[in-house]
């Protein structure tokens, strides 16, 4: 079955999402490497892959097809012509610095190629290989023999490309440890069979100054979106995309609201600030979404320049576009435990469908919130077996609203929650 695009809300009912289940990419990190690769803390491979597939069965239970970014990069590297091979290994070679690789990974069967370009290839796995002065110089500093790095980034699958409407957005990573990423995802996702995008948004020649990444886009109906402008997303692409992209492509789409954040690791993009969770009901920090130390919001619009909205907090916005929304605030009440839930993915959830949603279950303070406002807890870990996460997961689904709250220890510590884990590429 062949998926077709249709993504025009972030709480309509999802029908298929793409995610990347963590491999040997985290196992090779080191702690030297932790400020390169964006990462706190080096992660254990095993628990991380755990946690990270006892979310795919919620997924899964939810009804939604669950495709996997390595199988569907595999099919599209044998589906490819060589021309294309050639011009997508050519690119990556050339971004890391190893333009001398791209000829002999042309030779590589598709299954080991796909694997290699996220996990990794050393000089050693290169028979053959030439001495050049740049892998004369990476032996001599750190002593190993990794020719082209691995992505241990790719797992957050919503920042390197994410669906709109009825096509793939290409994004623009904002650090070098993550440049690879788009092309890797475009090319699968416009190549596999699996997947309906023969036209891709937004993926002519990257300025070297432009940098949007998904985390930062919602898609709030048909007609809006809000995408922030933050760490990893400048406001010149924002309005780059909506002006010589977005408004071209969809002429249903009127506006495109602007939220200008502080330039902090610990806000790095919209969703990690708030996320939408029912058809009128957000989770959000509060002290940033709203109230006396709300962020700014400009809007642009067709054939308009762009102008800041004068006196409104992002949660006026909403309820302006909405009618009627509602806040729940990550980390309750407690200015301390918002600040604490919020640097935990507190406000990084993801919604299955209206009402029933995912989030790491070591946010207690924002789950007591949630249950306050009607959602029932269906806390859910690795350790249970099969049979039972399904039948957990099947009651949950029938309740009109439900968190359910998975082990995400290991996860949270990359930073991303289950937003940032998954890319929809249809909702109902």
């Amino acid at each position: 079955m062949v998926t077709k695009l249709s993504v025009r809300s972030e709480t309509a009912t999802l029908r298929s999402v793409v995610v990347h289940r963590p491999g040997d990419e985290i196992a090779r990190m080191t702690q030297h490497q932790l400020d390169h690769l964006l990462f706190d803390d080096i992660l254990s491979p095993a628990a991380a892959i755990a946690e990270h597939d006892l979310m795919s069965d919620i997924l899964r239970g939810g009804g939604a097809e669950v495709l996997e970014i390595g199988d569907l990069l595999s099919d599209a590297l044998g589906r490819a012509s060589g021309r294309e091979r050639r011009q997508l290994l050519t690119s990556i070679c050339a971004q890391s610095g190893v333009e001398g690789l791209a000829e002999p990974l042309l030779d590589w069967p598709a299954p080991k190629l796909a694997e290699a370009l996220v996990q990794g290839v050393s000089w050693s796995a290169l028979e053959g290989a030439p001495m050049t002065l740049a892998r004369l110089r990476r032996e001599l500093s750190t002593g190993d023999d990794v020719a082209l790095a691995p992505v241990p980034n790719l797992m957050f699958m919503r920042d390197p490309c994410f669906a709109l409407h009825d096509r793939v957005v290409v994004g623009r990573m904002a650090t070098a440890a993550r440049a690879r990423e788009p092309l890797l995802v475009s090319f699968a996702i416009h190549h596999a069979e699996a997947v309906a995008a023969r036209r891709l948004l937004f993926e002519d020649a990257q300025r070297s100054t432009e940098r949007i990444e998904g985390g930062d886009v919602m898609v709030l109906s048909e007609k809006v979106l809000v995408v922030g402008c933050s760490q990893r997303t400048s406001a010149a692409t924002v309005e780059r995309l909506a002006r010589e992209a977005v408004f071209d492509a969809f002429s249903e789409v009127e506006r495109v609201y602007a939220v200008f954040m502080p330039e902090q690791r610990s806000i790095m993009h919209l969703d990690t600030i708030v996320t939408q969770i029912d058809e009128r009901m957000f989770l959000g920090h509060q002290p940033l979404v709203c109230g006396e130390s709300a962020l700014p919001v400009a809007r642009i619009e067709r054939d308009q320049p762009a102008r800041l909205v004068e006196g409104a907090s992002l949660l006026d916005v909403l309820d302006r576009e909405l009618g009627g929304v509602e806040m729940v605030p990550c980390g309750g009440a407690d200015p301390i435990h918002q600040e604490r839930e919020q640097w935990t993915d507190g406000a990084n959830a993801f919604c299955l469908s209206p009402g029933r949603i995912i989030l790491y279950s070591r946010n207690v303070h924002t789950i007591e919130a949630l249950r306050a406002k009607g959602f029932v807890q269906v806390d859910l870990s690795t350790v249970l077996p099969p049979e039972q996460r399904a039948e957990l997961i099947a009651k949950g689904m029938a309740e009109p609203r439900v968190v359910f709250s998975f082990s995400g220890s290991e996860l949270s510590r990359a930073r991303g929650g289950g937003r940032c884990l998954t890319m929809p590429i249809r909702r109902a």
